[in-house]
């Protein structure tokens, strides 16, 4: 009688099933380079609006206009940019900027929002326990921090 060559059922699922496992570890590993791109795209993003709302303070709007206070303020999944002393949501002149992916943001500035100053690009109202943004995306943080001349660091 001869010997029939080759897998039984159970090793061909426990080899089937070893795959599974290494191709989930793989494909984890390769999602959260990207998460962590995202999280660094949107950090990147807000810094560079937050200055150009400081800039548009000090010199004036592109279109010729005197200086004004310019500022941003906070939502959880959005922020929004606008001129003036203080946010108002039923100005046309508002420009939103939605938050990439899963990405969410707190502040610790008053009323959310942070408002720089005509001509001199200060922070309005600065209170140094209340200068924080914190951006959170898929249990990674950043936090950005604005002192009272309107300095932005992140870390």
């Amino acid at each position: 009688m001869k010997h029939a060559s080759g897998f039984t059922l159970v090793e061909l699922l426990i080899i089937i099933g070893l795959f599974t496992i290494l191709s989930s570890f793989a494909v984890i590993n390769l999602i959260r380079p990207q998460t962590k791109a995202n999280l660094d795209a949107t950090n990147t993003v807000l810094i560079s609006d937050l200055k150009e709302q400081q800039l548009k303070a000090m010199i004036g709007d592109s279109g010729g206009s005197a200086p004004s206070a310019y500022g941003v303020y906070f939502e959880t999944n959005q922020y929004t940019l606008f001129k003036g002393n203080s946010y108002s949501p039923s100005d046309t002149d508002n420009f939103v900027v939605s938050l990439q992916g899963d990405a969410s943001s707190t502040t610790t500035f008053a009323s959310n929002q942070v408002v720089f100053n005509q001509r001199s690009g200060e922070v309005a109202g600065f209170s140094a326990s209340n200068n924080t943004i914190t951006i959170t995306s898929s249990g990674d943080v950043k936090t950005i921090t604005i002192n009272a001349l309107g300095t932005v660091n992140s870390n």
